[in-house]
């Protein structure tokens, strides 16, 4: 979650509603959420259900060139990982609805999971600041991974997804930590350089992984990266860190490594691709850094939040 603009600014009564339909609820509740909107006082100018992945980048592209104030996006995190970063530094806002399986981006937004309260945040809300992360000169939302997440992003059914939800990326996840392979790790800080092997490395400029924080300190607007890993020795450390997940004591073990840094270095042996959005966008080495207050977003006002 993070804190409203030093002077709370309500967002415009006047938008465009696009909605990813191939995401986990979209298709489902593309109408219902129309029907929220437009009884909550927002006058929706244009509406597009947008069945093709490929075609939303450019639907989203034409509203901003037109000049449009407010343009609400439904959808999960590989859907906000595409589109996000045509936001940065422009006057648009972006009002979010969670229509997909984890909804990372907008559970570390503060935004709920429910349709009506995320329909209420978009209508009654504050315009906030989101921090965007940047690997290698391409810019990511919430959460990037190094490691094997995109072997379980390909393998999990997407009718399963629909049916369960994230416990399908749990059901699945468990099943490649036991089989995944350690690498050696070399992360460099402006405070210090370690090397350490590991299976997995998450990269996170917001808040949530799944449904569970990586750190207690992290927000989307605090101007900081966490890089958070678990240094292992054997397979069964590897199911130790997604158990630590669940539970939410991953914080806790004496092999866990957390970087609190502006910017960062990591380089693999060997080589591994770097999971954004659920997809592979770049490979390691890479450098890491934040794009503070990069986009304007539709955020819980302080009455929403319960602060």
């Amino acid at each position: 979650m993070i804190e409203n603009i030093s002077t709370p600014t309500p967002g415009p009564k006047e938008a465009v509603l696009i909605v990813n339909t191939h995401s986990r609820r979209g298709e489902r509740l593309f109408f219902r959420a129309l029907d929220l909107l437009q009884n909550h006082g927002i006058d929706i100018v244009e509406s597009y259900p947008v069945r093709k992945p490929e075609q939303l980048r450019k639907i989203v592209q034409r509203m901003i060139d037109e000049g449009h104030s407010l343009i609400i996006v439904g959808g999960g995190d590989g859907t906000f990982h595409t589109i996000t970063e045509l936001f940065a530094h422009k006057e648009v806002i972006l009002g979010i609805l969670p229509l997909g399986t984890a909804n990372n981006f907008a559970r570390s937004l503060g935004i709920p999971m429910d349709l009506d309260k995320a329909v209420e945040v978009i209508c009654n809300g504050n315009v906030v600041p989101v921090d965007l992360g940047v690997i290698n000169n391409q810019y990511f939302i919430n959460i990037a991974s190094i490691g094997f997440s995109k072997q379980v992003i390909n393998a999990t059914p997407r009718r399963l997804k629909q049916y369960l939800g994230i416990i399908a990326y749990i059901l699945y996840e468990t099943k490649f930590l036991l089989t995944q392979e350690l690498f050696d790790c070399t992360i460099k800080t402006d405070e210090k350089a370690e090397k350490l092997k590991t299976r997995q490395i998450i990269i996170a400029n917001g808040s949530f992984y799944g449904t569970r924080k990586v750190h207690p300190e992290a927000s989307l607007d605090d101007d900081k990266l966490f890089i958070f890993m678990m240094d292992s020795e054997n397979e069964w450390q590897g199911l130790k860190f997604w158990i630590g997940f669940l539970l939410g004591r991953h914080l806790s073990f004496p092999e866990s490594k957390v970087y609190i840094t502006k910017s960062a270095s990591i380089e693999t042996i060997p080589k591994k691709y770097v999971i954004m959005g659920g997809e592979k966008f770049t490979h390691t080495p890479v450098q890491i850094s934040v794009d503070h207050r990069a986009v304007r977003a539709m955020g819980p006002s302080k009455s929403q939040n319960g602060s």
